[in-house]
């Protein structure tokens, strides 16, 4: 399968996700944060997935030619500036250029607005590829180094 061609974006509000939609993105964060990251493991419990934040962003989701969701990522598009976060691809997608697919739809659909969001520290060089620059000194959260990155700012 050439995963590079068959991957299509789209975004939508929460109260426009379907019940199996919203299902696919919590699981695959849940993959990505809490099984591959243990996330809860290593904040001892302090950081969950499911944060009651959802319902205020417009969720990016990217899914084969099957309907499969196996990339994801929240957008916090009415604030300034804009705000990125949760972004995940499916562990048995990564590596397939879902990931850079998934920033170029977000460029595509922020019409180059001031955004922000809080990358992990080991991933400071692969956003640089796409514009962001580290803006602040790198701190711990959810026990894994982060620093604050920024795009069009």
């Amino acid at each position: 399968m050439n995963a590079q061609s068959s991957v299509r974006f789209s975004h939508y509000r929460f109260d426009d996700l379907s019940l199996v939609d919203l299902y696919d993105i919590l699981k695959i964060r849940s993959l990505v944060f809490n099984h591959q990251q243990r996330l809860i493991d290593i904040s001892d419990g302090k950081c969950i997935e499911i944060d009651g934040k959802d319902v205020f962003c417009t969720h990016i989701v990217g899914r084969l030619q099957d309907n499969q969701i196996v990339a994801t990522a929240r957008l916090f598009d009415r604030q300034s500036p804009l705000k990125l976060g949760r972004f995940a691809v499916d562990p048995d997608f990564q590596k397939h250029g879902f990931g850079t697919q998934l920033l170029d739809y977000l460029d595509s659909i922020i019409d180059s607005k001031p955004i922000e969001m809080d990358a992990q520290s080991y991933l400071i060089d692969w956003y640089s590829k796409f514009g962001w620059s580290v803006s602040g000194p790198e701190f711990i959260e959810c026990g894994i180094k982060h620093v604050r990155m920024i795009k069009n700012l």
